[in-house]
């Protein structure tokens, strides 16, 4: 993978509008799952975690969900890519 020119063409928006949502996965807690949403707005990759589970309040299951949001920019975007290419790679194969 070319950083430099995969940042020039995450500078130039080409890779706006890519969205992908990965599959959940179990945590340590059998009563806990996460995934990851991923979307690319301009030059910022957008990440949200969220966390599902139930928690027991000794009467009854609660369910809960949260959002964690993270914002991706430059060489932290780049990284991000490097460690998830399928989808950028598909827009620009010879990048990669």
């Amino acid at each position: 993978m070319n950083r430099k020119k995969v940042l020039i063409a995450l500078e130039n928006e080409e890779f706006d509008g890519i969205s992908h949502v990965y599959e959940p996965y179990s945590g340590y807690n059998k009563h806990e799952s996460y995934q990851l949403e991923m979307s690319v707005h301009g030059s910022t990759i957008e990440v949200v975690k969220v966390s599902r589970g139930k928690t027991f309040d000794g009467k009854e299951n609660e369910r809960y969900e949260e959002r964690k949001t993270t914002i991706y920019t430059g060489d932290k975007a780049i990284d991000f890519i490097e460690k998830r290419p399928y989808y950028f790679s598909q827009i620009r194969p010879d990048l990669f």
